[in-house]
């Protein structure tokens, strides 16, 4: 007899059980289709009557109830007695909801939907936890993979809904927290897949256009009127139009989020990049000035002239802050097309936060220099000023 315990049951993708790392045997398609009726039934008893007409609709055999009979016999034999105990109305699967993986991903998706707007960062982790009951990447399985009969395709229908609204809602809150640039490429494959699914358009659009690439998000734009217009004659609705035109004005509303970040390694401290464009402003400032002791504002001034040196005008900005580095409106200009390039350039992010959190931990820690500070000043070829008593690490 199987161990009830420890049995799991996959309907998102298909309909398996398993007991540990070994399938378990279900019948023919009828029969798994009978328990997988039971099981989506969440602990209430099923009637035979409810069974008849879901497995065979309207015009059910005339041996359905006997046929029932045998399926639940079988089934028992299979899973054990106490996971099928007789019922007075009908039939009833007795397990429990983290044996079965539609009932874990609803009360992840129930769970973080009460979360949304007040935690957005535990909410969408719990919405990527839930749509990975239906197994890997954002793009969903078959639930109920196989069975026939009018309970099957009710079913499939409504949890596919499902996963499409936990999948919008997760995606929302990602781009709330700034997750734009590595929302890019699964909005695109979901976009490919889903041509005429505007609320995908819209957020890939918004994504686009956050990370820098307003053509492309206008782009996505006409590819889902021309799908529209094709298939149904219509073009896309009011929140989509709406989108489209307030990319083309640039609306300042749509700019990403103040805290967007990226991080750089597990547990690492969450910047956003407008956090990081103001101090790298700041430390390019500091090398104008030659007020540095350590080699993060000289290296930053040449990371800048790096990324600038295909942008004239990125570069007369920068040239302004070096002509006069206590001139507010032009380091005001500078910190606003750093920031531009920090959102869409996940190098330059990345090597920027980098000389900024040494900068800091270089001022906390006092009159300091490490080795990584000396190797990259030799790169850069940069001078490395100390004064007063300091310390090797």
């Amino acid at each position: 007899m199987v161990e009830e315990m420890a049995m799991q049951f996959h309907l998102l993708n298909g309909m398996q059980a398993h007991e540990g790392d070994q399938p378990v045997q279900l019948g023919d398609r009828q029969q798994r289709l009978m328990l997988a009726l039971l099981l989506l039934a969440e602990g209430r008893p099923v009637t035979i009557e409810q069974l008849i007409d879901k497995i065979w609709g309207d015009d059910p055999i005339k041996t359905a109830r006997h046929v029932i009979s045998h399926y639940a016999s079988g089934l028992r034999q299979r899973l054990g007695r106490s996971l099928l105990p007789p019922d007075e109305i009908g039939y009833v699967a007795k397990v429990g909801r983290e044996q079965v993986d539609v009932h874990r991903f609803r009360d992840l998706v129930a769970e973080a939907r009460s979360l949304l707007g007040t935690d957005d960062t535990q909410a969408a982790h719990l919405l990527r936890k839930a749509l990975r009951q239906w197994g890997g990447g954002l793009l969903p399985g078959e639930p109920l993979r196989g069975l026939p009969g009018p309970g099957a395709v009710g079913a499939r229908v409504r949890l596919q809904e499902e996963h499409r609204a936990a999948l919008l809602q997760c995606l929302d809150a990602e781009l709330r927290l700034g997750r734009h640039m590595q929302l890019v490429p699964d909005l695109q494959d979901l976009a490919a897949a889903w041509q005429r699914d505007e609320d995908v358009t819209r957020l890939l659009m918004l994504a686009l256009h956050r990370a820098g690439r307003s053509s492309d998000a206008l782009a996505a734009y006409d590819n889902l009127r021309r799908t529209l217009r094709d298939e149904f004659g219509n073009d896309p609705g009011a929140p989509v139009q709406e989108l489209q035109q307030r990319i083309l004005r640039q609306d300042p509303a749509l700019a990403p989020p103040a805290h967007s970040y990226e991080v750089n390694r597990p547990g690492a401290t969450m910047r956003s990049s407008a956090e990081i464009g103001k101090d790298a402003v700041r430390l390019v400032a500091e090398a104008v000035r030659g007020e540095s002791w350590t080699s993060q504002p000289v290296e930053m001034l040449q990371l800048v002239r790096v990324h600038f040196a295909d942008d004239e005008a990125a570069q007369r900005t920068l040239a302004q802050v070096e002509a006069d580095p206590a001139d507010t409106v032009a380091v005001a200009a500078l910190g606003r097309v750093l920031e531009a390039y920090l959102d869409r350039d996940q190098t330059f992010l990345k090597a920027a936060r980098l000389l900024v959190e040494q900068a800091s931990r270089a001022k906390a820690g006092g009159s300091s220099i490490s080795a990584d500070q000396i190797k990259n000043a030799s790169v850069y070829n940069a001078p490395v000023h100390v004064s007063g008593d300091f310390n090797i690490s």
